[in-house]
């Protein structure tokens, strides 16, 4: 019961915060990852606070009146007999097979890659040009040049990691690419993903995630939730650097070229088909992270009203789904 109410839980709160963004023209990224987080989170709770509050919820009784009785259509029975029970454990158990091997996996070899990295990163044995533009990339920046690791790479990587030691690490490729205008608006970005670390929102969220890895519709919302992430780095970077135009240029350099996502025969390998939709997914999310600040959009400055009406028609309908 827990886990097949989770699941249309969480889908019928991700369609009314759909509605509430059409609804109420919410656009911010900020005001959007408080709403999103209610479809991950408020799945998760409301069954066991439901049948704590009320019992009888869950008999006979309550299910005849209640807008969804998820038993009348588990135990119908379909193709010769196979109840729609074992037609839906379909989706649980595709759903965990993607978030193993799309999420847990390239976190793990992320992580390796990073350890690499850092193990075989030496300032002193980068060429000073290069230690003077990320110098001066960095002047005007709310964190230090020191922090900053260069690393021997030729294509375009930059990354952060936080804790109590944060640093970011750019690659020599990169910094060869950028323009010291283009370098300060990525390193800018860094460090909104750094300050926004002690905020762990998407920590949490993907923690609740995790408890939910068969879920399909948390998979789709976390990844929203990490989407709207980046635009609001990219809102700290334009205010960090005042420099909205530097920020779209170093995004469009960012994004791959059309002959790497485009198929050029028919003959094509399994893996370079992943490696072309896996970069033409990049090129949207890029594109579209460009045009939102182009529309230099602000943020919604009276968003309670509509998140509380929202988080109650949540509420309200799912308790009547069963």
């Amino acid at each position: 019961m827990y886990a097949v109410q989770m699941l249309l839980h969480s889908a019928i709160a991700s369609v009314l915060i759909d509605c509430a963004f059409i609804a109420w023209d919410l656009r911010s990224p900020r005001v959007k990852q408080q709403f999103r987080f209610m479809a991950i989170f408020l799945p998760v709770v409301s069954f066991p606070m439901f049948q704590w509050l009320f019992p009888g919820r869950g008999d006979v009784y309550f299910r005849l009146g209640s807008l969804l009785d998820s038993n009348k259509w588990l135990f119908l029975e379909m193709w010769g007999g196979v109840p729609a029970f074992m037609v839906w454990l379909v989706i649980p158990a595709v759903t965990s097979f993607v978030f193993v091997l799309q999420e847990l996996v390239p976190i793990v070899v992320s992580q390796l890659e990073q350890m690499r990295a850092t193990g075989q990163t030496f300032a002193d044995e980068v060429d000073s040009t290069m230690i003077r533009k990320v110098a001066g990339a960095m002047e005007g920046l709310p964190f230090s040049e020191n922090s900053v690791e260069i690393f021997d790479d030729e294509d375009l990587s930059l990354y952060s990691n936080t804790g109590f030691n944060p640093r970011i690490y750019v690659s020599t490729g990169l910094i060869e690419s950028f323009s010291s205008e283009h370098l300060q608006a990525a390193f800018a970005h860094e460090i909104g993903h750094i300050q926004r670390s002690r905020k762990p929102t998407l920590i949490l969220a993907y923690i609740i995630r995790t408890v939910m890895f068969y879920n399909p519709v948390a998979m789709v919302e976390f990844r929203k939730l990490a989407q709207e992430e980046e635009k609001v780095c990219d809102d700290i970077a334009v205010a960090l650097t005042g420099n909205p135009e530097a920020v779209v240029e170093a995004l469009n350099m960012l994004r791959p070229e059309p002959e790497e996502y485009n198929p050029t025969s028919h003959r094509r390998s399994i893996k370079e088909i992943v490696s072309a939709f896996q970069q033409y997914s990049l090129d949207v999310i890029l594109k579209s992270r460009v045009q939102r600040i182009g529309q230099r959009l602000g943020s919604e400055p009276h968003w309670g009203v509509p998140y509380f009406i929202t988080m109650g028609l949540i509420i309200g309908i799912n308790y009547y789904v069963v």
